[in-house]
């Protein structure tokens, strides 16, 4: 692969880290880094990879700032491997329906760009960052299934797992996280396609029967589970 003299070795090109603000955000292009295995594994410097960031694209260095904030997360409260950031999150009934946490591990929920990304995960060992929070919304708040049991999952099939940042992007994700937003945001997976994905170029990738008949019908609708989870949290807040 092609990389300038003065950018990490086993890297990208500049022009990804450059555009990295305006194309990080799409999974049907090559918008982002890929580096996260390479920084699990020390294969570069991430002072190094710092530097550069910093001359090429703020965007990017604060998405490095976010890995280190979320190392020090660790290391100074270790009881969030089991436990929410919040306390008071852990009072949350979670329902933790078992075929619906398989049909979400298979891609099979009816939702094509949650499917898309889950089939990306089994087949490929990566996600893209964005579609990321959009699966971990849905497991936690659609179906009200305890992050920890996502937060595992990541952990056993991504190759970029990394235990502070899987954590950290799991927390923030069910709302339990010490920079999470507030409980009631709920990704709706349509709007999100509409946005980031409106040429179905990632879902056509991942889950080509998804305007067909063969494709299954959603787990849950949209509009019912939003409405449960925010009763759910709300209960489990207000105790």
């Amino acid at each position: 692969m092609e990389t300038d003299k003065h950018f990490p070795a086993k890297s990208v090109k500049e022009e990804i880290i450059k555009h990295y603000d305006e194309h990080r955000d799409f999974p049907g292009i090559n918008g982002t880094s890929r580096l996260g295995v390479h920084l699990r594994f020390g294969t570069i410097s991430i002072r190094e990879l710092a530097t550069t960031a910093k001359a090429l694209n703020a965007t990017f260095l604060k998405e490095l700032i976010w890995r280190d904030f979320y190392m020090m997360i660790l290391w100074h409260f270790p009881q969030v491997v089991q436990q929410s950031f919040h306390a008071q999150y852990d009072n949350i009934k979670w329902r933790n329906n078992e075929k619906e946490f398989a049909r979400w591990c298979e891609g099979q929920t009816g939702y094509p760009i949650v499917d898309a990304g889950m089939r990306e995960l089994n087949e490929t060992g990566f996600m893209h960052n964005r579609v990321r929070m959009v699966v971990a919304s849905f497991l936690t708040k659609h179906l009200l299934i305890d992050w920890r049991w996502g937060e595992a999952y990541f952990a056993e099939k991504l190759l970029d797992y990394d235990l502070a940042a899987n954590n950290g992007g799991w927390q923030w994700a069910a709302g339990c996280g010490n920079d999470a937003a507030p409980y009631f945001r709920v990704f709706n997976p349509h709007l999100q396609t509409q946005k980031f994905d409106k040429d179905l170029k990632y879902i056509r990738k991942w889950v080509p029967e998804f305007e067909s008949l063969q494709y299954v019908q959603p787990v849950v609708i949209h509009e019912e589970a939003r409405k449960r989870a925010l009763e759910t949290y709300k209960k489990a807040l207000n105790k």
